[in-house]
């Protein structure tokens, strides 16, 4: 069944897989409303609306009128992190509106909820560009085959505007072109890994087991570094009951730059931080190395929690 005629095929199942993607891009900053509007419900109920819907409702009245308090309510937000979240859940639910018409206005309707919810979470975090890149990372990866297909027919997300326009121009980008290849790393190390687990010579690091990082989510990787500050600084972040070590290590297959850091603040992987899915093997464990000062770790920490507070792993695998 099509939404209506237009200039390609546009099912209800495929709007409904592209509200349910905006919600859940816009749902991570809600918080960021909730906080300094507490009695608004609006956002909220926009969100809910936009779910009604996914979950198979019928498309009604419901979604515009949520969609449009979301933004009565965005106006009337009192910072502006607060005024993008309540933009982000109304453009959920005003997704439900999207039209198979191929003009570049209607990009905004299957990107718009995530490049506020981006906006937001760099605003909340001193307007950081590197969180919204985080962010940005996160709701391409939530684009299902559908939302990626139905984005196809559609023509690219339009130059200029402000700063919510980059971030869709940004977004479509990830989500319409392939990636570049990992580049082949030829660091020759030596190649440190920081850690609260006691390990012996000959030990064998393999992924597929709970990070001591972020959510604790089972890591497909594991990461090491080739320089001397980043190995201590992981193994004070890292959970655990022992103290923080740091092993010299030797992989024993390809390495691959670290997405959580290439490219993020500057270019390039100027810390030589890597991940590889192969094994890595302990050599020997490194003593006298320089102790993270208790107040960096604090600060490190409290970041981390600020982020993981709008859904951004601390680690993202």
């Amino acid at each position: 069944m099509q939404t209506a005629s237009g200039d390609f095929e546009l099912t209800m199942d495929e709007l409904r897989a592209v509200v349910r993607f905006a919600v859940a891009c816009a749902q991570p900053s809600l918080v960021l409303f909730s906080k300094v509007s507490p009695e608004d419900p609006r956002p909220a109920l926009a969100l809910e609306a936009g779910l009604v819907f996914a979950d198979g409702a019928a498309r009604s009245r419901l979604q515009r009128a949520a969609a449009a308090d979301a933004h009565r309510a965005a106006k009337q937000a009192p910072t502006e992190a607060a005024r993008h979240a309540a933009y982000a859940a109304g453009d959920a639910a005003a997704a439900a509106y999207l039209h198979p018409l191929a003009k570049v206005t209607q990009v905004r309707h299957i990107l718009g909820a995530a490049a506020h919810g981006a906006r937001a979470a760099e605003l909340a975090r001193d307007d950081d560009p590197v969180v919204a890149e985080y962010v940005i990372t996160a709701a391409a990866k939530r684009a299902t085959p559908t939302v990626h297909d139905v984005l196809s027919r559609y023509p690219r997300a339009p130059e200029g505007g402000g700063r919510v326009a980059v971030l869709i121009r940004r977004l479509d980008s990830m989500l319409r072109d392939p990636g570049p290849l990992p580049r082949v790393v030829d660091d020759p190390g030596p190649f440190f890994h920081g850690t609260r687990a006691d390990l012996r010579p000959g030990d064998l690091l393999t992924a597929g087991w709970r990070s001591n990082y972020g959510s604790g989510r089972v890591a497909n990787h594991i990461y090491l570094t080739a320089t001397g500050d980043a190995a201590p600084l992981a193994a004070a972040l890292a959970r655990g009951d022992g103290p923080p070590r740091v092993y010299r290590v030797e992989p024993l297959g390809t390495i691959e730059d670290d997405p959580n850091v290439t490219d993020k603040r500057v270019p390039g992987n100027p810390t030589r931080s890597y991940r590889t899915t192969e094994p890595v093997r302990v050599a020997e464990e490194i003593t006298g190395w320089t102790v993270v000062p208790a107040e960096v770790v604090q600060r490190m920490r409290e970041r981390m929690a600020g982020l993981a507070e709008l859904g951004i792993e601390a680690m993202d695998d």
